[in-house]
């Protein structure tokens, strides 16, 4: 008698556990939820130096040398492009690497800037480091021409409410700020301005009363040796 309840027992308790458990369905086909890709991390610039003579280019040329560019691996990254800018041209060359180093040809004794753009083949989303500017060397020379003023203020393509404003900008020269002599400044209501407004030793002068329209400006950075280098032209509204 014992033995039979002892039986009926666990196969009650056998019943019981199956009819909780449930059953796998092989044939789920619920989707999962691929995992997020991550944006890419923006590169820390490492060399060329920033706003420095770079002097360690391989001379392929009279005109021209070979420099390596170096940069920090960024996180979520499986490429890069470097962005370079001609200071003296405005033109842009974009160079592709998938390492985090490569060698770029120069124009001898020529101001350029640079930046890279970190990239992903798993998402479009991009990242961008700081820009830096360089000053590519040339053989023999003693005295560096500045490099072209970056235009701070009015920002490119803005409207201000008020009939004078300061034009604002950044000057800077590898052989020594204080190497430079005096900035022109360009201003007019129509591109590529010729009208001077004035010499000044200042970052940053007076337009005086405009009248409403839309104006071109630029800065000519001169230093003590004569050496010229002139500034992109911005624009700005007068409302």
């Amino acid at each position: 008698m014992k033995k039979t309840i002892y039986l009926y027992t666990i196969l009650c308790v056998s019943l019981f556990v199956i009819s909780c458990g449930g059953s796998k369905d092989d044939g789920d086909t619920t989707p999962v939820t691929p995992e997020e890709a991550k944006a890419p991390e923006a590169s820390v610039l490492v060399f060329p130096l920033k706003d420095e003579i770079c002097t360690t280019g391989v001379f392929i040329s009279d005109t021209e040398s070979e420099v390596e560019f170096e940069w920090n691996t960024s996180e979520n990254t499986t490429s890069y492009d470097v962005i370079l800018k001609d200071l003296n041209t405005d033109n842009e060359t974009t160079i592709a690497s998938n390492s985090v180093k490569v060698k770029i040809t120069l124009k001898q004794n020529n101001p350029y800037s640079w930046k890279v753009i970190s990239k992903s083949d798993k998402t479009e989303e991009t990242a961008t480091s700081d820009e830096w500017r360089l000053y590519n060397a040339s053989q023999g020379v003693q005295n560096y021409a500045p490099f072209p003023a970056k235009l701070l203020a009015p920002s490119n393509e803005s409207t201000i409410a008020t009939t004078s404003t300061n034009l604002e900008w950044q000057g800077l020269d590898v052989d020594g700020t204080e190497d430079i002599e005096t900035y022109e400044v360009y201003l007019e209501a129509q591109n590529s301005p010729t009208t001077l407004l004035n010499s000044t030793t200042d970052a940053k002068i007076s337009t005086g009363d405009l009248t409403a329209g839309t104006y071109y400006w630029n800065v000519v950075t001169i230093d003590k040796s004569g050496n010229k280098t002139t500034s992109q032209v911005n624009s700005f509204i007068v409302n």
